[in-house]
């Protein structure tokens, strides 16, 4: 049995007992004082809300439906004990979803026509974080797409670049991201044509779109480490 080790013992309990005398002695039902118990715990960081729902279900010796259901109905009741910055709660998520570990396992629930349409799969696990990352896909006026699994999301290489600009994670100055480019050098038409032109007088219009070709191309592709490159330069925390 995976052990779970708190990393403030003391703050975990006080907030507990806090709590619970707040609502008044015996006032929380028993599902209450479930979802709180779980929330405070991922709180803690005894469990990662990064980790996925199998690897919390082992901890806890429950079934992955239940962590499933834990963490839905823990952030709807108790969301107020985890209070997080939109765009730093954003950050994390995409941070978490466009790594490697999970850009691969959505690539196992994504077909060959939706690859070759552009749209990237991620897995994306917690149903909060899930809910918050396809609330950012609606933002920018587009729409989560799921194929063969409710926890990997496709979305559309244009639609990422869409959410940097949006929230200001990618650097929107046409000659630096030229720059960086140049030294990614992946071959395309959209690169040899922006290369071309004169760097002085680039509109962020022709950069975007040259990432957006270059995007879908790697994403059709299956170009691994040259997704992950272009990734990295729309969202410099990846």
């Amino acid at each position: 049995m995976q052990t779970i080790q708190l990393n403030d013992a003391a703050g975990f309990g006080e907030e507990f007992l806090r709590l619970t005398l707040l609502q008044g002695f015996q006032s929380l039902t028993k599902r209450d004082l479930e979802l709180l118990i779980f929330v405070l715990l991922e709180r803690d960081g005894a469990i990662s809300r990064a980790d996925s729902n199998a690897a919390v279900a082992l901890k806890l010796r429950v079934t992955t439906a239940k962590v499933k259901a834990l963490r839905r109905d823990g952030y709807a009741r108790w969301r107020a004990l985890v209070p997080e910055d939109a765009e730093a709660a954003l950050r994390r998520i995409v941070a978490t979803a466009l790594s490697e570990a999970n850009i691969d396992a959505g690539a196992k629930h994504v077909s060959e026509r939706s690859r070759k349409e552009g749209f990237i799969a991620v897995r994306i696990e917690h149903p909060d974080d899930a809910q918050q990352f396809e609330q950012a896909i609606l933002e920018v006026g587009a729409l989560p797409v799921y194929e063969r699994n409710r926890e990997v999301v496709a979305v559309r290489f244009d639609t990422l670049l869409k959410i940097a600009e949006r929230w200001g994670y990618l650097q929107a100055d046409p000659e630096a991201v030229v720059s960086q480019l140049r030294h990614l050098a992946p071959a395309s038409e959209e690169l040899a044509d922006l290369l071309k032109k004169d760097v002085s007088k680039l509109r962020w219009e022709d950069v975007r779109r040259a990432l957006n070709g270059l995007g879908a191309k790697a994403v059709a592709d299956g170009a691994g480490s040259g997704l992950k490159a272009l990734l990295r330069l729309v969202f410099p925390f990846v």
